[in-house]
């Protein structure tokens, strides 16, 4: 199975919204692993691909189709993520994003219970905690004229903002230990052998490495368009098209997105007997380098929320439609 591996350079800075000016410096909303939209688009970037398309959505196809293209690719695009950690040279199980904050191996989630077990998994293996650091900035400007930017940089007026940097420990028995990431994903394309480099990857101007191997525990992932029946874990978001504008109660008649969901069983909790939460999240997805502006935002349910998958269902949104060809509602199968 060929896998797609992407290799932080230093800490990763992933958000969800848009960075916060002096307006709104007291907001920020990290996220502990891309969207989907970061890891097409850095592939997109690898590969040199240029979009034209001056609609934010209409770039996602235009970029799906030229990266499939220069890859042989199938829907969707790529699968995942799943996150390894290299305490001690070696890496760990791959591990799933739980709502964010926690990371857990498939094996230390109770289906039965629907709890993650903590007690039973403090290897340094097989769970991690991600954390975040607010890190400020200004934006620079130095004089521009016909015959080029000369002068001393300078700190641009009221362009004072904030941005997160990611950190990920992994959970031992005697504590969490400062540990290393890189981030799989299963890629559907045939020609990928020379798919490798340093590309920017986050905000920031960060930086990760991209390459192809195969990885040992990756197994029973698959796109909520062609899981077979059974209970899931999602992997990516899971986006949620309202039908209305009063759409209060997530439901099959509310929402677009559920057409194949029997039942939301919700991210589990840390300790037995208390039940699962719903959780749905405002999202954006991310930045449109082509035309400078900020793609859309959308609802979702966040990784980590288990689901019943049932038969049937078709998809009728042009939108989810994009979202789905590249990666997003990604499952793995709990049982």
């Amino acid at each position: 199975m060929r896998i797609l591996v992407v290799e932080p350079l230093e800490p990763l800075s992933l958000s969800s919204s848009p960075i916060t000016g002096i307006d709104t410096l007291s907001t920020a909303h990290p996220l502990t692993v891309p969207l989907p939209t970061t890891v097409v688009g850095a592939l997109g970037a690898l590969l040199g691909v240029t979009l034209t398309s001056a609609d934010p959505v209409q770039g996602l196809n235009e970029l799906v189709e030229k990266v499939g293209s220069r890859l042989g690719c199938g829907k969707p695009l790529i699968l995942g993520p799943l996150l390894q950690l290299s305490v001690d040279g070696s890496w760990s199980e791959p591990l799933i994003s739980i709502g964010w904050k926690r990371f857990a191996s498939l094996r230390c989630i109770n289906s039965e219970a629907m709890y993650i077990d903590l007690d039973g998994c403090r290897d340094c293996k097989s769970l991690a905690i991600a954390s975040t650091s607010i890190a400020y900035g200004v934006s620079l400007e130095r004089r521009a004229t016909d015959l080029g930017v000369y002068g001393e940089k300078r700190a641009r007026t009221g362009y004072l903002y904030r941005y997160p940097i990611i950190m990920y420990r992994a959970i031992c028995r005697d504590g969490e230990v400062p540990a290393k990431p890189r981030l799989l994903y299963i890629i559907n394309c045939e020609r990928v052998e020379d798919l490798r480099g340093v590309v920017r990857f986050g905000g920031e101007g960060r930086v990760a490495k991209v390459y192809v191997d195969t990885v040992e525990g990756v197994k029973g992932v698959d796109s909520i368009l062609t899981a077979s029946p059974g209970l899931y874990v999602a992997l990516s978001p899971i986006p949620l098209i309202p039908k209305k504008e009063n759409a209060v109660y997530i439901e099959h008649e509310n929402y677009l997105g559920l057409e194949r969901v029997e039942e939301i069983i919700g991210v589990p909790p840390t300790a037995p007997g208390k039940p699962p939460k719903i959780v749905v999240e405002t999202l954006g997805l991310g930045f449109y380098e082509v035309k400078r502006v900020r793609r859309p935002a959308i609802i979702a349910l966040p990784p980590g929320t288990v689901l019943k998958i049932g038969s049937g269902g078709n998809v009728s949104s042009k939108l989810l439609e994009a979202l789905y060809s590249i990666g997003f509602a990604s499952l793995i199968r709990l049982r």
